[in-house]
């Protein structure tokens, strides 16, 4: 069976650390495609992203631009918010039928999984693909160990290797306001992007 990575988050902004980690899933889970999904307002946050949901969705392009496995979905940001995970599994579901969906995240979302609205039926719908994040371990929440899955045949959580990059999207906002560089932490073109309509400042 076919499958494609569905990579939600508010990539405010996207940086290097995003684009290695949908890599590394592609490449080790077989994927067709990975789908990157900004959020209009993530649940779990107390606030919504900083800048604007166009803005955000113009830097995902520019950093997928050239690599044919990577696209984009407006999805959530059509959606009334907040942007429920579930909600846009069930959408996915029925636009690729045909096809096995990854749900993509690091560590530090996998440990946070079990507060997830309807998270249970999360793993009805995909299979969890989880990369490593800096500063976290790579272990099961012991509430998720039933959902471990080593056969690599059904539906469960799954560990894929990838190279791990100390930066964050906090980070870099922090830097911004600190007047720091943040050269070389994103693509070019999200850096030009960001430092020509003085985002974050």
């Amino acid at each position: 069976m076919k499958s494609i990575g569905i990579y939600g988050g508010s990539f405010d902004p996207i940086h290097i650390g995003h684009l290695i980690l949908a890599e590394s899933a592609r490449e080790e889970l077989g994927l067709e495609k990975v789908i990157f999904v900004p959020a209009l307002q993530s649940p779990l946050k107390g606030h919504l992203p900083l800048v604007t949901g166009e803005d955000r969705l113009h830097m995902i392009q520019r950093a997928i631009e050239g690599n044919q496995y990577f696209t984009y979905s407006k999805v959530e940001l059509e959606r009334k918010p907040p942007s429920y995970t579930i909600d846009t599994l069930l959408f996915f579901r029925k636009v690729f039928p045909e096809y096995r969906l990854y749900l993509l995240m690091g560590q530090d979302s996998l440990d946070e999984l079990v507060y997830w609205h309807q998270f249970h039926e999360i793993l009805q719908l995909a299979r969890i693909g989880v990369g490593a994040r800096p500063g976290f371990e790579r272990t099961l929440p012991p509430l998720l160990q039933e959902y471990e899955d080593q056969s690599m045949k059904s539906q469960g959580i799954v560990f894929f290797r990838n190279l791990t990059v100390g930066t964050s999207s906090s980070e870099i906002r922090e830097r911004l306001k600190q007047g720091k560089s943040i050269r070389y932490l994103l693509p070019t073109e999200v850096y030009n992007y960001i430092m020509e309509r003085n985002l974050y400042i």
